[in-house]
């Protein structure tokens, strides 16, 4: 893995329109990502943790150009993806690719598994001939382990090859980064560990670069080399994966890790989620904190720390 960016997020931003309350009413909005910063070097691994709700799936469909920010930047191999014409964005689209959560529903039925991977070939790669084509498909299957398989259909698959045959549908192109947002999530325990063994096969094998968004967090533990933690749109901590997982200094990361099933551990609960918008001033994780303090509630925390963990909390 070098440290040359790969993947570089500055001060993102989303918002989403709600539903209006009449019909005269102006469309309410709601900010789900709150000035995002991340950095994935080529070659690297940056998994995204958090609960439901913290903005991770909007995360991965905004760095994938797949829904416009309202602010900030998402550059790949130094291109900023939302300054980029028609022509540019197909092209760049060749360096990234996705594998989604539904091993089921991500592939079409009523087209043979040869078809389906070679579907990136003929959308981003018009000019590459047929047998050239079927070559590269045919490798990419016997790299996943479904040699000769190009003729079936997903039907005639289990679930953790079917999720196979998206991961080489989205290695095809040769990409250099992959957003995988809940790839194993979807799959009994035991093929989850067969999928993420491959996983790391194939980022070592290719040097791929991989953002890496789940709930589980022995998942990004096991795949990742560093990890940030959202809550409600924010970075509240992020560094080395072992770094945050054995030290970790944000009470929102504190209360995760304490809530992991552990053998022959005690699992304790975390506060309950806040259904309320978060506070307009101070911490957004204030009203569920244990630790809070008065100027939880009066001053927003920055990311900062030292060396490469850094965690946004006042009392870190």
């Amino acid at each position: 893995m070098t440290e040359t960016p790969l993947l570089e997020v500055t001060g993102l931003v989303r918002d989403y329109i709600l539903i209006r309350p009449h019909p005269f009413a102006a469309a309410p909005r709601r900010r789900v990502l709150h000035g995002i910063d991340l950095l994935v070097p080529e070659g690297g691994s940056l998994g995204i943790v958090g609960e439901s709700g913290s903005g991770k799936s909007t995360l991965a469909r905004t760095v994938l150009a797949l829904e416009p920010p309202q602010g900030g930047q998402v550059r790949l191999a130094g291109q900023d993806l939302f300054a980029l014409g028609r022509a540019g964005l197909r092209a760049a689209r060749r360096r990234m690719q996705a594998v989604f959560q539904d091993p089921y529903g991500s592939l079409d039925p009523r087209h043979p598994v040869g078809r389906i991977v070679a579907e990136p070939i003929v959308a981003l790669e018009p000019g590459t001939g047929a047998a050239e084509r079927r070559a590269r498909v045919a490798a990419m299957l016997e790299d996943v382990g479904l040699a000769g398989m190009a003729g079936k259909y997903p039907h005639e698959f289990s679930g953790g090859q079917r999720q196979r045959i998206a991961i080489a549908r989205a290695l095809v192109t040769r990409p250099a980064l992959v957003v995988a947002d809940e790839p194993v999530s979807a799959l009994d325990v035991s093929v989850q560990a067969q999928v993420l063994a491959l996983m790391r096969e194939l980022r070592a094998r290719h040097g791929l670069a991989w953002l890496f968004i789940s709930h589980d967090l022995g998942v990004v533990r096991w795949i990742t080399a560093r990890v940030a933690v959202l809550y409600r749109g924010r970075v509240v901590e992020e560094g080395p994966t072992a770094s945050v997982f054995d030290a970790p200094r944000h009470p929102y990361t504190q209360a995760l890790l304490a809530a992991m099933p552990r053998i022959g551990g005690q699992r304790r609960r975390a506060a309950p989620p806040v259904d309320a918008d978060p506070p307009a001033a101070g911490c957004a994780y204030a009203p569920r904190c244990p630790r809070a303090i008065a100027r939880c509630t009066a001053e927003r925390p920055v990311l900062d720390g030292d060396g490469s963990h850094r965690a946004a909390c006042h009392l870190a």
